[in-house]
Parts: structure tokens; C-alpha cells; sequence
């Protein structure tokens, strides 16, 4: 047996341990769990299939997904697959200046939330302070968007790092990803 293979069935081996429902039971039933998976595999599904799958009805079912949707345990949003439509896109390590307040920190965050080609950002505590995950039609023009992003007065660096392929993204496979070259 590889190594590799003996990772795997480690890691398998752990998760079936922890069964991952248990790591979300604070906030989620296994009913809401299952409600979960399977809007995170067709958000489009109707409310009478989804309660025919967890065993509720059409208005049992709609009330708890409607209640986890107002408590923001779950979105279901729609997701442009950046990759299948040959756009260009990139993770930006930032890292701000140490004397930033918390303020300016804030005010910044909010000018990347504003940005329609930026879909992700996150503030790490780490070597970065904030990943911003940013989208155009090439290459060139990511950097030169990006240059433009981070001429704020508290980023002290970044580094843009392009994206060559997405093979699962917010819990999904990212369909196409294995069969195309």
C-alpha cells in the first residue's frame, strides 16, 4: 500500500471518528445537516423533493430551511464557476501596516467587500492579514486591478498568486474540473 493511500483512509479513518455532523451539532440537527448537504448539492431544489430526502414534509422542510436561512447558518447563493467560463482569477496575500487601527483595518475590509471583481475576503491572523480572492477577464488584468486594490495607505505588501485550477470549492466538486486539460 502507498503512502498516499495510507493518508487517506487516515484521514477518512478521522473523520469518521468525529463524524462531522458532531463538529456542527451546536448549531445544526441532523435533519438541518442533511438539509444542508443536499441545498449545497442542488440550492435549486424544491421544497417537496428536499422533505421527501429527510423524510419531512414540503412545510416542515421549508420552515427549517427558512429559519436556517434567517439565523445565516446557510445562503443559498449562486456561484459563477470562474474557471468554466475561461475567466481569470487569483488568491492576494495582504499584509498590512502594524500601526493600522482597527478603523482603518475595518474601512479597508469594506472597500474590498464594495468591489464586484473581488468574491472572497477573509482576515487571517498569520504571516497575512486579509486574503482577497479577485476575478477578471486575464491575467494582466488582474494585476493591474490588484495594483490598483492595494494602493491603501496601511498595506504594507501583497502577493498575488493565480489560480490554475478550482477542484472543489464550498463543499462541491467544481463540475468539468477533472476532464478538461
Amino acid at each position: 500500500m502507498s503512502d498516499h493511500s495510507t493518508e487517506e483512509n487516515s484521514v477518512d479513518g478521522a473523520l469518521e471518528d468525529a463524524h462531522i455532523g458532531d463538529l456542527v451539532s451546536e448549531h445544526l440537527d441532523e435533519i438541518d445537516y442533511k438539509i444542508y448537504r443536499i441545498l449545497n448539492e442542488d440550492g435549486r431544489i424544491s421544497d417537496t423533493e428536499l422533505g421527501e430526502r429527510v423524510d419531512l414534509s414540503r412545510t416542515a422542510v421549508r420552515r427549517r430551511r427558512k429559519k436556517l436561512e434567517d439565523e445565516n447558518i446557510i445562503k443559498i447563493i449562486g456561484v459563477l464557476v470562474l474557471q468554466e467560463v475561461e475567466l481569470s482569477y487569483a488568491d492576494v496575500q495582504v499584509t498590512l501596516s502594524s500601526g493600522a487601527t482597527r478603523d482603518e483595518i475595518d474601512e479597508f475590509i469594506e472597500f474590498l467587500v464594495d468591489q464586484e471583481l473581488i468574491y472572497e475576503v477573509d482576515e487571517y491572523l498569520g504571516r497575512s492579514d486579509v486574503l482577497v480572492r479577485v476575478w477578471h477577464a486575464s491575467l494582466q488584468d488582474v494585476k493591474t486591478y490588484v495594483t490598483e486594490l492595494m494602493q491603501h495607505d496601511i498595506v504594507e505588501e501583497y502577493e498575488v498568486t493565480p489560480v490554475i485550477k478550482t477542484h472543489k470549492a464550498w463543499h462541491s466538486n467544481i463540475e468539468g474540473t477533472l476532464d478538461r486539460d
